[in-house]
């Protein structure tokens, strides 16, 4: 199976091969060192020959950053003396490359910055961009400096290619809520899924060209791209320059509500790829809501809307959720820790707290049957019935509020005697029970002076698909009638349903049919009035059909 590919965000990875490779005369020229450093030395030198700083050295070297610090580029470094606890907390011997990465993100590149950053005068607010893409405060006045949370001992030691100051301890990384999900064992489920969205690719237009060898380009700075498409769909939490909210749920809560949601998304057996699809969506719905953006919020106290967004290249129609009063209060239930991080605050909880958010209403307005919408004949919507939309103006306000929207659907018989039939196509019907309803609307609110009302009668028929694939039908109701004096909600009843039962339960699910399947699930509407019967109207006047979700606690 091949996801569907919408990607939003891309993060540059290989920070160093880009950092530190003269590309253009305009790069360079951000970098390159000032007049005013006249020292002979490089900040690599200045490192590697003070005593106080060997155990920084050591793990400047271990990352490559000896090479680095040694060239001819502007840079500003916050190095720990000996003796920080980081050094006593994490060690170089048998560190693999794996570990070495994690050293060089999260300690050596968060203590050194482009361009020259001097301490001078008063400093406050001064957020400085690390090399790893965190922000860290360099602030203070005369020889009481701080970077983040690190007395700076030592100020403006010079460097042919920057500036070195010592810390007296090192400055704490901070994660991002991207980077902290990885961190916490209890939601691994939640992030390993996030994590199937990752894609990395060479970026062949941003990297650097060498010699042809043996008839194949050579590359002297290749470019490599991580991107993750689930950010640009529901929050960029991997980005230092924004806020969020999240929740996360534990491996508990996420297995609980899993298996509920895959049987949502049941597919027919003759689909190949049933199975995986099947477990797609059910998690791509389970984690669509769980990042609040801050900087949206009116009220983050008050109400919480989730950062999603409602369309993407039509892969993603579900609008943001907002929540507020005991919908907001519940989000927090079962709250286990809450970290607070270089871009927000996550909070771990041991329970799902939303509704079934995938189970929503499904709804066709009475004036725009599907089959219209997509380009398809005539008659495979509407039958023996000249078709006219009515609008009810806004000045109406009484009228307008009864329907959905303001416009119906008015089918009339082509002849005196005749009778409409109407066929709504219904998209995206999950594996789940749905109430079906039909919304009449009386004929006085198409036309004032129509003081005659009188009811419709009317059939329906619903098809739908069962588990293998074929189609079925089945009566929702026979001669039916609508109340002609006010704006009339029928739903539709199975024949024979149990005793108390309104719904119907589909087999299967329609969610995001590929372009070379049909929708099965149709609702016919057809007309029942004799050739005699004067006592019913023959106008059929609609207002919406939908489909309203049975959910089960």
């Amino acid at each position: 199976m091949k996801r569907k590919n919408i990607v939003l965000k891309a993060l540059t990875c290989g920070v160093a091969a880009l950092a530190f490779t003269a590309c253009t005369d305009t790069w360079e020229s951000h970098y390159e060192p000032k007049p005013e450093l006249n020292a002979t030395e490089t900040l690599w030198d200045l490192i590697e020959a003070d005593p106080e700083l060997s155990d920084f050295a050591a793990y400047a070297k271990a990352t490559g950053y000896d090479v680095i610090l040694g060239q001819n580029r502007a840079y500003t470094i916050w190095a720990p003396v000996n003796g920080s606890d980081y050094y006593s907390a994490h060690t170089l011997e048998g560190a693999n490359d794996s570990i070495l990465k994690a050293y060089q993100f999260e300690f050596v590149e968060n203590h050194i910055a482009n361009y020259v950053h001097n301490a001078s005068g008063n400093m406050s607010d001064n957020l400085v961009k690390m090399l790893n893409g965190k922000y860290n405060r360099f602030e203070g006045s005369s020889n009481n400096y701080t970077f983040k949370n690190a007395e700076v001992a030592t100020t403006n030691l010079a460097a042919k290619n920057g500036v070195l100051h010592k810390l007296a301890t090192h400055a704490t990384f901070t994660p991002n809520i991207w980077e902290q999900l990885s961190k916490v064992d209890s939601i691994s489920l939640l992030c390993d899924f996030l994590k199937s969205y990752d894609e990395i690719y060479f970026d062949e237009l941003n990297s650097v060209k060498g010699p042809t060898v043996g008839g194949e380009v050579t590359y002297l700075d290749s470019v490599i791209i991580e991107r993750n498409e689930w950010f640009g769909r529901f929050g960029q939490i991997n980005r230092e320059d924004s806020s969020y909210t999240m929740f996360a749920p534990t491996n508990k809560a996420w297995r609980e509500i899993y298996e509920k949601a895959k049987t949502y998304f049941v597919y027919q057996t003759n689909n190949a790829f049933g199975d995986s699809l099947q477990d797609v969506m059910a998690k791509d719905f389970i984690v669509r809501h769980l990042v609040f953006s801050n900087t949206i919020q009116k009220n983050p106290q008050d109400s919480l809307t989730s950062y999603c967004t409602s369309s993407t290249n039509g892969y993603y129609t579900q609008e943001r959720e907002n929540f507020k009063g005991d919908d907001l209060k519940r989000l927090y239930d079962n709250l286990v820790e809450t970290y607070e991080l270089s871009n927000g605050t996550l909070n771990i909880v041991d329970s799902y707290n939303y509704r079934h958010l995938w189970h929503d209403t499904l709804r066709i307005e009475g004036e725009s049957l599907m089959g219209e919408a997509e380009g398809l004949s005539s008659g495979f919507e509407y039958a023996q019935s000249k078709k006219d939309i009515a609008t009810i103006s806004k000045d109406s306000v009484e009228k307008y509020k009864q329907t959905h929207n303001g416009r119906i659907g008015v089918y009339a018989p082509s002849t005196a005697t005749g009778n409409p039939t109407l066929t709504f196509t219904v998209p995206n019907v999950l594996s789940a029970k749905y109430r079906v309803k039909v919304v009449f609307v009386p004929a006085n609110f198409v036309n004032y002076r129509d003081t005659v009302l009188l009811p419709n009668k009317f059939n329906a028929t619903l098809k739908y698909r069962d588990v293998t694939g074929k189609s079925k039908s089945l009566v929702m109701g026979k001669d039916l009638t609508t109340n002609p004096l006010k704006v009339d909600t029928i739903t539709l009843i199975p024949n024979k349903a149990e005793e108390g039962v309104d719904y119907f339960e589909f087999p299967v699910n329609e969610y995001l049919l590929s372009t070379s399947e049909t929708t099965m699930t149709e609702l016919e509407i057809k007309g029942r009035v004799g050739s005699r019967e004067t006592e019913f109207d023959r106008v059929l006047r609609i207002d919406q059909v939908y489909l309203e979700p049975v959910t089960e606690e």
